[in-house]
């Protein structure tokens, strides 16, 4: 009887789950783990970056473009079918009548972009910093381990993006907020601005410190038995910094806003019933992400028709106007937006659904490893 062949299958098909088991611990179960698509995305970009950083330039507002409709936009304009199910609102002027703080919050930050334009930049940015952090923090569970794990992933992963790209192109990083603030300040007097140049050793200091609060959070999911994460997370945080340095400043932007920000957050709600039900979800990942578009359908209208305005103001409807009136829409969208998402509740994942990084965290063999995922 031919042991020895059996023997070495047996030691293939381990070889094989291990092999599957490590490749689905980096991206988790396909597209819908929490790495996948942001490492492809930002990989992409990287590349592209080392290999030619001048076509970064000529591609760079497409990035906002294309997120007009996937992932970006949908991801805010969600908000109009999240507020009132997080507060169980029936019916339209019932929703109408809770969405007005949103609204109002809105209103008072296109105020201060038309009074200080400037300094409303530089808050901005600021918000950006901890918005995007955030999502990557709670995408990929580092609240696990901690608030000092969480909030070093969150700041030091938002200040490698934004500081950098402040640190390496200061002067093209600003443009687009020196035309949203030429386009919407009415008087000469409130145009107050930055030098950009000037703005490089904050960034710089930004940047050391993005690095320094990378390396604590890893560092913090390391001592809590997170190494595999520990060393993604320094991992992931490389390629942000290379790909914020090395491309143009609103690819390196729009790249991590549309694939790995704004998918992530789209993900979060593809996996909350209380987000996307009812109707029952299907069990699909895919289509679940559909439904969170399909979700953010009824405020895409109106935040279409603010958009035109904006590319009135600037001047065009080119790709880079678009790509430009994108980010004054979200200089006055992103406090709401981002203190909604505050209330949104832990990702819970009933039966029927599958979430990736669970799924990869469990013990598995060849068998499990080998089913499709959803």
């Amino acid at each position: 009887m031919p042991v020895a062949p059996a023997r070495a299958d047996r030691q293939a098909d381990r070889v094989e789950a291990s092999a599957l088991h490590a490749v689905r611990g980096v991206l988790g179960r396909g597209l819908s783990g929490p790495r996948a698509l942001p490492w492809a995305v930002l990989a992409g970009a990287a590349v592209l970056a080392a290999v030619d950083p001048a076509a970064t330039g000529t591609l760079a507002p497409w990035p906002f473009v294309v997120a007009l409709a996937l992932f970006g936009m949908p991801h805010g304009a969600a908000d109009w079918e999240v507020s009132a199910r997080l507060a169980g609102r029936h019916g339209f002027m019932r929703r109408c009548v809770g969405f007005v703080p949103y609204m109002a919050l809105m209103l008072a930050c296109t105020a201060a972009l038309v009074l200080a334009p400037g300094p409303t930049a530089v808050a901005f940015l600021g918000l950006t910093v901890v918005h995007f952090g955030m999502e990557d923090a709670d995408s990929l569970h580092a609240a696990h381990e901690g608030r000092v794990a969480r909030w070093s992933l969150a700041v030091g992963r938002g200040l490698l993006l934004v500081c950098t790209v402040f640190a390496a192109h200061p002067d093209e990083a600003w443009a687009p907020f020196a035309e949203i603030g030429k386009a919407l300040a009415p008087w000469s007097a409130v145009r107050w601005t930055i030098d950009p140049p000037a703005m490089r050793g904050a960034a710089l200091l930004g940047c050391g410190t993005g690095v320094a609060l990378s390396l604590l959070g890893a560092g913090a999911r390391f001592v809590h038995g997170q190494r595999r994460e520990a060393v993604l997370d320094i991992a992931e945080g490389a390629l942000v910094a290379f790909v914020a340095m090395q491309a143009d400043p609103l690819f390196a932007i729009g790249t991590y806003f549309i694939g790995v920000h704004a998918f992530r957050h789209c993900r979060r709600m593809a996996n909350m019933p209380t987000i996307i039900e009812p109707p029952p979800a299907p069990p699909g990942f895919a289509r679940r992400l559909v439904r969170v578009h399909v979700l953010s359908l009824p405020l895409a209208m109106p935040t279409a028709a603010c958009l035109a305005g904006i590319c009135v103001l600037l001047g065009g409807f080119d790709v880079r106007t678009i790509a430009v009136a994108s980010i004054g829409f979200y200089i006055v969208s992103t406090l709401p937006h981002h203190l909604l998402g505050l209330a949104l509740p832990a990702a819970h994942v009933p039966h029927g659904y599958q979430d990736s990084a669970a799924a990869c965290a469990a013990p598995c063999n060849a068998a499990t490893i080998l089913a499709p995922g959803d």
